[in-house]
């Protein structure tokens, strides 16, 4: 093999390991908490290349059966933006949440009402899932959150951190300038040769993902060393919050097949919490940092866990 060629190898080989590189990520993300002051500043543009490799990696023939049907994507993004956050933040409301824990209420209210992860695509890559339903049913989400997300926040609030103009905006050149790049590429590049280098497309996926977890995982150790119990506590009910509503949502949207199914249980219940950071940086209590960096274990290891499920059960062809 010559020299040239071994970094591509090692990616395919890292893109290979998938949801288990993910899950190894997040620890490894615990481990060097010194390097977060390197990466956070560049936590945007981070996101904007994981957006590009799901553009990259999903055929444009793959996104036509979706839109030509999008009755599935409209009931995912209603159930994922509208019925999600409202049950939730009833639910928090209903338990006193804002009293008995003011801190964290917030930020988990905000965190059911903003839109998924944009790293939804690549995980549902990596575990071989409906790629091009993926990037649809997220799009439909974003293109929902300039309005619910304000709508939920003032509701539950009082307040609203972001005007439906400013999201929407943000969103909109995130999306479009990633897949201009991405349409660009495909041009140049050609389809062929992209296909051929899938797996080198998810290693660097996997990269983009561990330098996302390095500046999240940054007060993990400090907090974990001066309280354990708490942060036992916190993640068994980020866990649960996660489990809850993974399953609820993959029952609910089962007939559509599993992969779709689990595909819109994710967008349920893993949300971009990184634009919340992002709109209240140093305004954010330091327990609501603590929350969002231990709500990234459940995104990074859930998806290693249930691989084997979505390789295994039946899915419905398109």
């Amino acid at each position: 093999m010559t020299y040239t060629r071994w970094p591509l190898a090692a990616l395919a080989w890292l893109g290979r390991q998938g949801t288990t590189a993910l899950a190894l990520s997040v620890f490894l993300g615990v481990a060097v908490p010194q390097l977060a002051a390197y990466v956070k500043p560049y936590l945007g543009e981070t996101v904007f290349v994981m957006l590009l490799f799901s553009y990259l990696r999903t055929a444009p023939e793959a996104l036509c059966p979706v839109l030509r049907s999008p009755r599935l994507v409209v009931l995912a993004a209603l159930w994922v933006m509208i019925a999600v956050p409202l049950l939730l933040g009833g639910f928090y409301a209903l338990i006193g949440l804002q009293e008995l824990a003011p801190d964290l209420f917030s930020i988990m209210v905000l965190q059911a009402a903003i839109a998924p992860i944009t790293s939804t695509v690549a995980f549902a890559a990596l575990m071989g899932l409906d790629i091009g339903f993926s990037l649809v049913a997220l799009i439909a989400c974003c293109a929902l959150s300039p309005l619910t997300t304000v709508a939920f926040s003032y509701l539950f609030l009082g307040t609203a951190l972001f005007t439906p103009f400013e999201l929407g905006s943000k969103l909109f050149i995130l999306f479009f300038a990633s897949g201009f790049l991405a349409f660009v590429i495909r041009r140049a590049v050609g389809r062929q040769r992209i296909d051929e280098n899938m797996q080198v497309l998810d290693g660097l996926n996997v990269i983009a993902v561990f330098v996302f977890a390095i500046a999240a995982m940054e007060p993990v150790t400090r907090r974990v060393m001066a309280d354990p119990l708490l942060a036992l506590k916190l993640l068994g009910v980020i866990v649960a919050i996660a489990c809850v509503l993974i399953g609820i949502t993959a029952v609910l949207f089962m007939r559509a097949g599993l992969d779709r199914a689990m595909v819109v249980g994710f967008l349920a219940g893993f949300r971009n919490l990184g634009a919340v950071i992002g709109a209240l940086g140093s305004a954010l209590p330091d327990l609501a940092w603590f929350y969002f960096a231990l709500v990234q274990f459940p995104i990074y290891i859930f998806p290693a866990l249930l691989k084997p499920l979505a390789r295994r059960l039946p899915k419905r062809k398109t």
